[in-house]
């Protein structure tokens, strides 16, 4: 073997080792047009509205409606829509952003496994100008994405420990939110709570006896939260759709209806 091939060995595992791959360049650019051409969660989703009949839907980590957001441009305007959303700056944005539709409910409050209060981690807007510079952008609305119940998943993405302030916020249930505007023909449960996911998801399924279709963020969730997730979903008849950073989870009798 010759020294180079020992030499490229040994920087692919070193590689791999960090959580990377070294990928052929065509094969990299042929990737990017497949993925451009692929079915994602916007096209599934007018898919459930249109030829499902799903009129029932829950968004928690709604953020501005804009930012990452597959929803807005999915939905009929007379969809029944529960927006979730605890950051109030984004939340003025969201109810701008979704002005002409006329069946929505807009939630200020957190969702949990139990009502009460929590803090819950975001970017303080005073410092917004330093992502600015750092990033040569002058949107950094996306930055209201990142607010978590854990404040370290924050800095996980480069936000600076003292740029981070906590907010205390009012906290609601799945059964209080299907009971008080009575959801019970909910169709597409949305969440995206920035690491919060595997949790909230859980609680959904041990806490209702409703099965929709679930799209929740998988990339935030460490391994064994993961599979515990997948073998409780599993046990109640999902099967699994990857869509980039999204989980689409679909009951067995949705596929084969």
């Amino acid at each position: 073997m010759s020294h180079d091939v020992k030499k490229n060995k040994l920087l692919k595992k070193i590689i791999g080792l960090l959580g990377y791959k070294i990928i052929n360049k065509e094969s990299a650019k042929t990737e990017r047009l497949i993925e451009s051409l692929a079915f994602n969660c916007s096209d599934f989703i007018k898919y459930l509205i249109k030829e499902k009949n799903v009129n029932q839907v829950i968004q928690v980590g709604a953020n501005d409606g804009e930012s990452d957001d597959f929803l807005r441009d999915s939905i009929n305007k007379d969809t029944k829509v529960l927006l979730i959303e605890p950051i109030k700056s984004a939340f003025s944005e969201l109810k701008k952003n979704y002005s002409n539709f006329i069946n929505i409910e807009f939630i200020n409050k957190a969702v949990d496994i139990n009502k009460g209060k929590k803090k819950i981690y975001s970017v303080n807007p005073k410092h917004y100008d330093y992502y600015k510079k750092k990033y040569d952008s002058k949107d950094v609305s996306w930055l209201t994405v990142l607010a978590s119940f854990e404040k370290n998943h924050l800095k996980n993405h480069g936000v600076k420990s003292n740029h981070i302030h906590s907010t205390e916020i009012d906290c609601v249930t799945f059964n209080e939110l299907i009971l008080q505007y009575n959801f019970n023909q909910l169709g597409l449960l949305v969440i995206d709570t920035e690491g919060y996911d595997s949790i909230l998801v859980t609680n959904f399924i041990q806490s209702t006896n409703i099965k929709p279709v679930i799209i929740f963020e998988w990339i935030h969730m460490k391994i064994n939260d993961a599979q515990d997730l997948i073998e409780l979903l599993k046990a109640n008849n999902y099967k699994f759709l990857k869509v980039g950073k999204d989980l689409i989870c679909l009951q067995n009798s949705f596929i084969f209806s």
